[in-house]
């Protein structure tokens, strides 16, 4: 590129030495002074510096566009195991069947679009069939989600039912969530010796925080209570059959 001189026009200028006059900025030089040789025009022009400069940044903004772009296209859709080859088509039919784990199967694959679009009602249509065909995990699921409202209209009765079913089944957070309800008498009556009950099966299966909720009520209850309470989770843990994992 040649440099002009920008006062008659001439190319024949050169690089001038800085002068002690000259405003000098503490930072990096971004103008270079220039002379002109036939009419001793002195001027300043962009350094070769600033251009280097400009152009990195141009680059890095246009890669920084570039790498955006393709961060944010549109992904493939993954195809889960159970969705591919087949396997869709045969957990319907299996689902259709009245299998409760195909159908608590296929109630995941449509609440995660997982293989399969998504379709929240189609979700809830098979966790709820597959909670009544007797899947512990779809009864403590459903039942945990009428307790919350999580996806449907809060219901505290049926809430109770179907974590009762599951609790009743070996499922150990059901256990939990129900004793929890009897303790704050969320949905069904407050009462401590049947919170003592659940959360004394839920302990007895090592789940997270069950053993101190017990132990908080073990001392609000009195002596005959507590044997009334043990001996009530005595008969369920004996009656109960542990769901397969």
């Amino acid at each position: 590129m040649f440099t002009k001189c920008p006062a008659c026009g001439s190319f024949n200028v050169r690089r001038s030495l800085l002068h002690a006059s000259d405003d000098r900025p503490h930072g990096p030089r971004l103008r270079s002074p220039y002379r002109c040789r036939d009419c001793g025009e002195r001027f300043w022009l962009i350094s070769r510096r600033a251009n280097y400069a400009l152009a990195f940044l141009s680059i890095a903004v246009i890669a920084g566009v570039v790498a955006w772009n393709v961060g944010s296209a549109p992904q493939t859709p993954r195809v889960s195991p159970e969705a591919d080859g087949g396997g869709l088509s045969d957990m319907l039919k299996r689902a259709e069947r009245a299998d409760s784990a195909a159908e608590y199967k296929l109630a995941h694959l449509y609440a995660g679009g997982s293989g399969i679009e998504t379709d929240k009602k189609q979700a809830q249509a098979w966790l709820q069939r597959a909670a009544e065909h007797g899947n512990p995990d779809a009864q403590y699921e459903l039942g945990n989600a009428l307790r919350e409202g999580n996806g449907v209209v809060q219901d505290y009765e049926s809430a109770a039912k179907w974590l009762m079913i599951a609790a009743s089944a070996g499922h150990a957070d059901a256990q939990y969530t129900l004793g929890q309800m009897y303790r704050t008498g969320v949905g069904v009556p407050a009462d401590s010796i049947k919170a003592y009950v659940w959360f004394n099966l839920a302990a007895a299966q090592d789940v997270a925080g069950a053993t101190v909720q017990r132990d908080v009520l073990l001392r609000a209850l009195n002596p005959e209570q507590v044997l009334q309470a043990q001996a009530e989770a005595r008969r369920l843990s004996q009656t109960i059959k542990k769901p397969t994992q």
